[in-house]
C-alpha cells in the first residue's frame, strides 16, 4: 500500500493554512469533494443548509490536500446524497459512473423543471410533466430538485436577500 507524503510537523512553513501547506509541500489530493459538489451543481450555501456548517469552513474541507476526519466526509456524503466511497481519492480511477449519471439526472431534471416553469402551450408543459414523472420514475429523489435559477439563487418568498436586511439609504444618492 502506497503511503500518502504529509508536511511532517517540524516542518513550520506547512502551518499557516491549508492552501499554503498544499502547495508548499505537495501535498497529494485526499479527496474529491468539489469534484462532485461542481459536478451535481450545488453551491456552497446550499450544502450549508444541508449539513449546518459554515461556508468558510466548508471552503477549507472542500481543498483537496484537506485532511478531513470521517465525521467531516461522511456530512459531506449525506449533504452531496453520495456514498463516502466517492468522495475518497483513488488515485488510479475517475468518479464512479453512479456519481457521473446522478449528476447528469439531476442537471436533467433541473432544465425539464425550468422548461415546465416557461410552457407556452398545453403540448409542451404535457410533454415536460411526462419526461418530469419518467425521470422521478427512474430516481425518486429527483422529485426534489428545482430548476435552474433564473436570477441568482431562489429563495422562498417569505426569506429576503442582503439588500433587504442591509437596505441603500436614498438620501445620499444624487438623482439629476
Amino acid at each position: 500500500m502506497a503511503t500518502i507524503p504529509m508536511c511532517s510537523q517540524s516542518n513550520l512553513d506547512c502551518l499557516p493554512t491549508v492552501r499554503e501547506a498544499n502547495k508548499e509541500c505537495d501535498a497529494p489530493s485526499l479527496h474529491r469533494i468539489a469534484e462532485v459538489r461542481a459536478q451535481q451543481g450545488l453551491s456552497l450555501r446550499s450544502i450549508s443548509r444541508r449539513s449546518g456548517i459554515d461556508v468558510q469552513h466548508l471552503k477549507q474541507q472542500e481543498l483537496p490536500g484537506s485532511n478531513l476526519t470521517l465525521v467531516d466526509l461522511t456530512r459531506w456524503a449525506q449533504a452531496l446524497e453520495v456514498p463516502i466511497e466517492n468522495l475518497i481519492v483513488d488515485h488510479d480511477s475517475e468518479l464512479s459512473d453512479p456519481v457521473h449519471s446522478r449528476a447528469a439526472m439531476v442537471k436533467v431534471m433541473k432544465t425539464v423543471v425550468a422548461l415546465t416553469e416557461v410552457a407556452t402551450s398545453p403540448r409542451v408543459e404535457r410533454l415536460t410533466t411526462m419526461l418530469r414523472e419518467q425521470l422521478i420514475e427512474l430516481m425518486p429523489e429527483l422529485a426534489e430538485i428545482g430548476g435552474w435559477p433564473n436570477f441568482g439563487s431562489r429563495r422562498p418568498p417569505d426569506q429576503q436577500g442582503r439588500i433587504g436586511d442591509n437596505p441603500i439609504e436614498v438620501l445620499h444618492l444624487r438623482l439629476d
